[in-house]
């Protein structure tokens, strides 16, 4: 097997991943033949699944970085670059909490390289490994819930098998994320006992110990959106025009326009629009979609962040008050990255066009009329949007005797 080698430049911010012998030639060519002198006053902060070098700089005039040179495994050595306008170098990758050498390495602008300063670190406990012992996976509505605490924001995947009929494990999803609070589902499911191995890797290709899980996944389906009609209620928001009405938000049109959208300028708010369901049930999950036509709409504009989600059985449209409704759910739309308005990840970008999962409490009571009352939206506008709404629970007979 070839030694792979990857390059972290902390200059440029970028990541390079080869095999030994492809290595072409970038950069001014030589004009001398004088290495520099080596890096001095050298100390070493141990971080997790790393460490922070500080030093002295060497005086050489035509200085370019500063490198160092690790194997994080048998297999992939590790280059990460400084520039020669700091004084700092950070090392990532390792997998454990063992000891590693590391070589730091001046290099001039005619690419002559110093004698290597050797450091011995110790890493603390890798993020992967820290992560998992957070990582909780229990049954849900149609398949599981996997939560885990990410605290320092490292880019992980979590990996999820699940054991087939030949007794092997086999990919079923993987989640990547960067989320504090980490969240994911696997939905679909029958109601038969399933078991699952997970882990959790780095961009490094370090994986953390198995998990063994078996999951009885919680009955749940999706309820008919051909069934579903506008309901007009007191007191709710009348649509921006008949194209953005209420119907939009069950066209199978996910995010996409026209959308559900209400007026600007009425100068009332909260806003509420209601719906019939077309049959009664108990809910389990509201889905959200938001308007993503164009992607300054996402966690943007009138998309809701902050609402309510209401339901009653008998709908009586002689009563304009709320006393007839029940109140199921407080929502709040989470964004992922939590970078400021205006600014996406592409995670962002994956949890607005895939739907926000908004949980009922399972004690709350059947409804077939639901109501939702907008209170926020990512804008504070005057008037809000919906792209699309799913709704998931248990509708049967059974169920409601």
């Amino acid at each position: 097997m070839k030694l792979k080698k990857i390059i972290l430049s902390g200059f440029l911010g970028t990541i390079f991943l080869y095999s030994c012998g492809n290595e072409e030639t970038v950069g001014q060519q030589p004009i001398d033949n004088v290495p520099p002198g080596i890096v001095t006053n050298v100390s070493v902060k141990s971080i997790a699944g790393g460490a922070v070098f500080r030093y002295t700089l060497p005086a050489d005039e035509d200085l370019l970085y500063i490198k160092a040179v690790y194997s994080i495994n048998e297999e992939t050595e590790v280059e990460s670059k400084a520039s020669a306008f700091v004084d700092s170098l950070v090392v990532q990758g390792f997998g454990d909490t063992i000891q590693y050498q590391v070589k730091l390495i001046a290099v001039d602008k005619s690419r002559n390289e110093s004698p290597a300063h050797i450091e011995m670190i110790k890493p603390l406990t890798p993020n992967i490994i820290s992560i998992s012992k957070t990582l909780s996976i229990v049954p849900d509505f149609g398949g599981l819930l996997a939560i885990w605490k990410n605290p320092g924001r490292a880019d992980i995947s979590v990996n999820i098998e699940v054991l087939d009929d030949n007794k092997e494990y086999v990919p079923k999803e993987i989640f990547y994320s960067s989320t504090i609070n980490g969240k994911g589902t696997i939905r679909g499911m029958d109601t038969i006992p399933s078991y699952f191995r997970t882990y959790l890797q780095d961009h490094w290709g370090n994986k953390s110990t198995f998990r063994y899980d078996t999951i009885t996944p919680i009955y749940e389906t999706e309820f008919d959106k051909l069934k579903f009609a506008k309901v007009t209620t007191a007191g709710d928001i009348p649509p921006y025009n008949s194209n953005y009405d209420i119907h939009r938000i069950w066209d199978g049109n996910n995010g996409g326009d026209p959308c559900y959208s209400s007026p600007a300028g009425t100068g009332i708010w909260p806003q509420s629009v209601s719906f019939d369901l077309g049959v009664t049930g108990k809910i389990s999950r509201l889905r959200l979609f938001q308007r993503t036509s164009n992607t300054n709409y996402i966690f943007h504009e009138g998309n809701l962040r902050n609402f309510e989600v209401w339901g009653c059985v008998a709908y009586n449209p002689a009563e304009s008050g709320w006393e007839q409704w029940t109140k199921l759910m407080d929502c709040e739309s989470i964004k992922p990255s939590g970078l400021p308005l205006g600014q996406l990840s592409i995670e962002d970008e994956e949890q607005a066009r895939n739907g926000e999962d908004f949980i009922n409490d399972p004690n709350n009571p059947p409804v077939r009329y639901i109501r939702i009352l907008a209170k926020r939206t990512w804008a504070n506008g005057a008037n809000f949007q919906i792209g699309e709404v799913e709704i998931y629970g248990d509708n049967r007979p059974s169920v409601l005797q």
